[in-house]
């Protein structure tokens, strides 16, 4: 007896230290399977700031595969499923015997497979293990995995892996997506009908059709809207798309839904001048916050390149980059009350640049807020050769301008001849009434995520008066009016500033518009590179920044604040400086409290005395006045030192001339010399004729006692 209960001990015993060892096998054995099945993607559903459905982001292969938590989904969903795929769920541990040998007596019978013995466990081994084949072996294989599944994770966890995965066909997975697919409703709208059609369609999708099955079963189209934007949110780096099952984004679709219409609409009006496409960003002032991104027209448009993203592309911008500059020129010693000289200029030596305005039309002496206000070319280009390109892309840098960091750029960039994107545009000239704080756009609201992305970028990029004194200008009605006239085009209930551009034959043309509540980038224009036919002009843009403007503000809003460090004081109009008491026309200017302005020098009693550099300009029309060139620094005017002509070995030599000119001296009188040789003299103004000879040439002019050379190159 004794011998046999020692027996039954051993038998005992070895049965336990196997069960405990195959215990362990299943629990710790690898299973790289399961642990890439765990973090493989979902669809994301992706709401904007209200909780509407802006997309459910499909996956790679087209699949929707949306995540929700067991305690999430309702209980006749649940119900549903175990009833009609696994009545013992809870009382087995992977593999359902009874159920085995049940099936294998009824397919015996029927000489062919009536009835399967698969466990959800087992079902959800097979999804993450996928095999065509259904061999003995295959089979074996599961259960083995059923069994590892039951002895890692709780019945709670199975059951939410396994109805969050379960294909349905249709390119549906999990009970969320089928929901969606085959009843247009979220997983808590379903009826109990529904759910247990679905849980039927799962055994046999094919044969279980729930379109044909069900009475209340219809196709359904997934939310599609901002599809660029989508874009943009699935390619930030760490991106949540494809991660989370729930992203909140700052996008309102109201706001999305007007802009894009006002942007059809304008497409339509002018399609018939080739005007095919554009691109809105809308943002939150203060917070940086992504409102509305229209990318194109139509996404589906292929003849018109619908699905390039207008947002993002890069598209010279014209004069709306002009803020920045000026901007940068307040900081670098100029004010608002500057004068800044829009007469003919040459800049550059051996590439000659002459920039014209957009009426080439000179206005000589100009405000530095009216030639801002009125996009003049001449003082930009003037303004950026005084500051220095290189202080002016590390200005850009800092306003989040990337694209510019490698570019190779000339003076032109003043006017926009760089290749930049609205969302770049947007980002930047929401500095301005932000008190020159640059905060990086962002569109996730998730404090993690933004915090990730750039919040702690947040900087102060320009100086507070400086961006408080250009919202001022480009607010000002007045000050635009020089160049554009009093345009209803840019009439608004509340303060707003606004910038246009024209680029490329207005092949692109751009408008800014912001309030201290929103601003609004737009793009208009052609991906394909066609020029417009006839000239739109960028109050199209502006109309539609307005528009979006008003639509948001209604009939009210902040005024702009004032520079702390500026008042108001009244000046001249025509010299920016004091007024005094034979000047015309005065202005009230923002000057600096710290200083004070001389007063006004050109308006005597005698009349009105121009500044020696404005003697060519003066001399292009009968103006009233005189300039007052004697007794200023003698210069040579034209051509500019270190300049490179070519001879033409084709006209003959005696109409191969340069004409040099120069201002100031102390006499009426000034010799001209080429290489020490007297060529000849002249009276005021001083200009003469210089025949072009190849080779290095000294060119010198002398008045009184004072004499200034320059030395240009002939080829």
């Amino acid at each position: 007896m004794k011998k046999h209960l020692r027996l039954a001990l051993k038998i005992l015993s070895a049965l336990f230290i196997l069960s405990a060892v195959f215990l362990l096998i299943l629990r710790f054995s690898p299973y790289p399977s399961l642990r890439e099945f765990r973090k493989h993607p979902v669809s994301t559903r992706i709401f904007d700031c209200r909780g509407n459905l802006i997309q459910i982001h499909a996956l790679e292969n087209g699949v929707r595969r949306e995540f929700v938590p067991l305690d999430e989904i309702p209980v006749f969903v649940v119900q549903a499923f175990i009833e009609g795929e696994d009545r013992h769920f809870y009382s087995h541990h992977g593999i359902d015997f009874a159920a085995i040998v049940r099936a294998a007596f009824q397919n015996t019978k029927e000489l062919r497979t009536v009835s399967g013995a698969s466990t959800i466990t087992m079902q959800l081994a097979r999804m993450i293990r996928p095999n065509k084949n259904r061999t003995i072996l295959v089979k074996i294989r599961e259960a083995f995995d059923a069994l590892r599944l039951e002895a890692r994770l709780s019945k709670k966890e199975i059951l939410e892996a396994y109805l969050n995965n379960v294909p349905f066909g249709f390119n549906a997975e999990g009970v969320a997506s089928a929901a969606r697919t085959f009843f247009s409703k979220n997983l808590s709208e379903l009826t109990e009908d529904e759910a247990r059609c679905l849980s039927v369609s799962v055994r046999r999708p094919a044969l279980y059709n729930p379109f044909e099955v069900s009475e209340t079963a219809r196709a359904f189209s997934y939310p599609f809207e901002m599809p660029h934007f989508v874009r943009y949110l699935s390619n930030l780096p760490d991106s949540p798309i494809g991660r989370l099952p729930e992203v909140q984004t700052t996008a309102d679709l109201s706001i999305q839904h007007h802009a894009e219409d006002l942007l059809s609409s304008a497409v339509a009006q002018y399609g018939e001048n080739r005007l095919s496409n554009g691109a809105i960003l809308v943002c939150d002032t203060q917070t940086g916050a992504i409102l509305a991104w229209v990318g194109s027209a139509d996404f589906f448009d292929e003849a018109h390149n619908g699905q390039v993203d207008g947002v993002l592309s890069f598209r010279q911008p014209g004069s709306s980059m002009k803020p920045f500059l000026y901007a940068l020129a307040i900081e670098s010693g100029f004010m608002p009350s500057s004068v800044l000289p829009d007469i003919p200029m040459e800049f550059g030596f051996e590439n000659l640049y002459v920039p014209q305005n957009f009426n080439n039309r000179f206005n000589g002496p100009i405000r530095f807020r009216v030639a801002l206000a009125s996009s003049l070319n001449i003082p930009a280009v003037y303004l950026l050769n005084e500051i220095g390109l290189d202080s002016y892309l590390k200005k850009l840098s800092s306003l989040g301008f990337k694209s510019l960091e490698d570019a190779n750029l000339g003076l032109s960039v003043a006017l926009g001849s760089a290749e930049v994107s609205i969302f770049e545009m947007t980002q930047a000239f929401s500095v301005f009434a932000r008190d020159g704080i640059f905060i990086p756009l962002w569109a996730i609201d998730d404090e993690r995520f933004r915090t990730e992305q750039g919040k702690a970028e947040e900087k102060q990029v320009i100086d507070v008066n400086t961006a408080r004194i250009i919202s001022d200008i480009l607010s000002d009605k007045d000050a635009r009016a020089f160049g554009f006239g009093y345009s209803q085009t840019f009439q608004t209930p509340f303060p707003a500033m606004f910038k246009t551009g024209t680029a490329n034959q207005y092949q692109n043309i751009t408008a800014l518009g912001s309030t201290p509540h929103y601003t609004v980038g737009v793009w208009m224009g052609n991906f394909s590179g066609e020029t417009v036919i006839g000239k739109t002009g960028s109050s199209i843009p502006a109309k539609i920044a307005r528009e979006i403007l008003v639509g948001l503000q209604g009939n009210s809003g902040k005024d702009f604040k004032k520079p702390a460090q500026f008042k108001k004081e009244r000046v001249c109009a025509l010299s920016g400086l004091k007024a005094g008491e034979y000047c015309p026309d005065t202005v009230k200017e923002f000057v600096p409290l710290s200083e004070k302005i001389e007063k006004c020098s050109w308006h005597t009693q005698n009349g009105t005395n121009y500044p020696a550099q404005y003697a060519t300009w003066f001399r292009l029309k009968n103006r009233s006045g005189q300039v007052s060139e004697k007794g200023t620094p003698l210069k040579i005017l034209s051509p500019r030192n270190g300049s490179l002509f070519y001879y033409d070995d084709s006209v003959p030599l005696f109409r191969q001339k340069l004409v040099v000119e120069a201002t100031g001296g102390s006499e009426d009188e000034a010799e001209f010399f080429v290489d020490g040789k007297l060529l000849g003299k002249t009276g005021r103004p001083f200009v003469q004729q210089v025949p072009l000879i190849k080779g290095r040439k000294k060119i010198s002019v002398q008045c009184g006692n004072e004499s200034t050379e320059i030395e240009i190159t002939v080829k």
